[in-house]
């Protein structure tokens, strides 16, 4: 197979890998509420969701990730995308909420194996173009983000929510199959093994430690609105349209993205996430005040535009550092949006059990500030 063929047949795995991940990531939002009735817990227990799929994911991508340069790559990403289908069929079968939390720590362990080795590839197949790649790469997450709330709507008219597991598990075969069939191009092997004595040398990197401390709030952030948002709407709007709010904000990542891709090829990457932070504090705010009004729905739009593309980005500027050592980069960046991921959903889950869940919403507003200071004073830190 000519090595033109394989890397275009790997880009097109890796961008459909992206959004199944996406559908399965929204879904599980939207499948909060169905949790409850389902399971019959609390809403402090419901914000344990994402903090079990976190630990099984950062585990996964740190271990992998760390010795990219060293694994057979192929393998492990089939490896990955099995163990994940399988999972999926697990936590449909799940019979308490406590057994359907370990499913997920297992689902989100194999996902981990090959997230940790999508980005590895596509930086050595596009060396010159990451910030364009990643971005578009999100954007087709985003796609399968936006489709997730819906796909839960139009499952839950004709089943339950179980269903939506099983069609996941068989969206991941194809995929396999896929990966399997076509050998890997020769310019992954670029990726070289990290060792010890790598690693003081990659710490001393100021722009990595910018990158993580700003990419764990991003995760943060991200990570409220994917798990409370449908359920925060739910108290001004009925389900079908709670739902569609969170389609609503994902599908401004698909045009955000694309825009993002551009501007990282005419702008450093760091300026466009200072610029898309600082509107973020006035525009974030000012849409959870919305609440309750159509205008809402527009509002959360812009949101969604302006935070997504900062995950990528700054993925991509740190991965520039020391592109060889894309797996272990990219592993520190997941493993940092992962504390976010682990922290903050609960942390709201816990404000809105003691006060309401609209106040502990306008937490959102809170790290976007602090993302602001952080890139801000990476950029003076950086450049002194």
């Amino acid at each position: 197979m000519a090595e033109r063929t394989r890397r275009l047949v790997w880009t097109g795995t890796l961008f459909v890998l992206a959004a199944v991940g996406g559908v399965a990531l929204q879904a599980r939002g939207a499948l909060l509420v169905s949790f409850e009735e389902t399971f019959g817990v609390s809403e402090g227990l419901l914000g344990l969701v994402t903090p079990a799929g976190t630990l099984g994911f950062v585990s996964m991508v740190v271990l992998v990730g760390l010795f990219a340069g060293r694994v057979r790559i192929r393998r492990w990403v089939i490896l990955g995308v099995t163990g994940t289908a399988i999972g999926f069929l697990l936590i449909g079968a799940a019979p308490t909420f406590f057994l359907l939390l370990g499913m997920i720590v297992l689902r989100n362990g194999a996902t981990g194996a090959y997230r940790a080795l999508d980005r590895p590839i596509l930086s050595h197949l596009y060396p010159h173009q990451r910030g364009r790649i990643f971005n578009l790469q999100t954007m087709s997450w985003a796609v399968g983000a936006t489709a997730g709330p819906m796909v839960v709507t139009v499952v839950l008219l004709f089943g339950e929510w179980r269903h939506v597991y099983v069609l996941l598990a068989l969206a991941l075969v194809p995929i396999a199959i896929a990966c399997w069939r076509t050998p890997l191009p020769t310019s992954v092997g670029n990726e070289r093994s990290f060792t010890r004595e790598d690693l003081s040398a990659v710490v001393r990197h100021r722009e990595l430690l910018v990158m993580a401390c700003a990419l764990i709030l991003v995760g943060g952030i991200e990570s409220v609105f994917f798990t409370w948002l449908p359920f925060y709407a739910n108290q001004f709007f009925s389900p079908g349209l709670a739902n569609l709010t969170l389609s609503v904000y994902l599908a401004a990542y698909i045009p955000g993205r694309y825009v993002f891709s551009r501007f990282t090829v005419a702008y450093s990457y760091l300026s466009v996430v200072i610029v898309t932070a600082l509107l973020s504090v006035i525009a974030l705010p000012t849409a959870l005040y919305l609440a309750g009004d159509l205008v809402f729905l527009p509002a959360i739009f812009i949101v969604g535009l302006l935070v997504s593309g900062m995950f990528p980005t700054l993925l991509a500027w740190g991965v520039e550092v020391t592109p060889e050592f894309t797996g272990p980069i990219n592993a520190a960046a997941l493993t940092a949006a992962q504390i976010g991921f682990f922290v903050f959903p609960a942390s709201v889950g816990l404000l809105a059990e003691r006060f309401t869940i609209e106040f502990a919403m306008f937490l959102q507003a809170g790290l976007m500030v602090a993302l602001l200071g952080v890139v801000l004073t990476g950029r003076w830190y950086t450049r002194s």
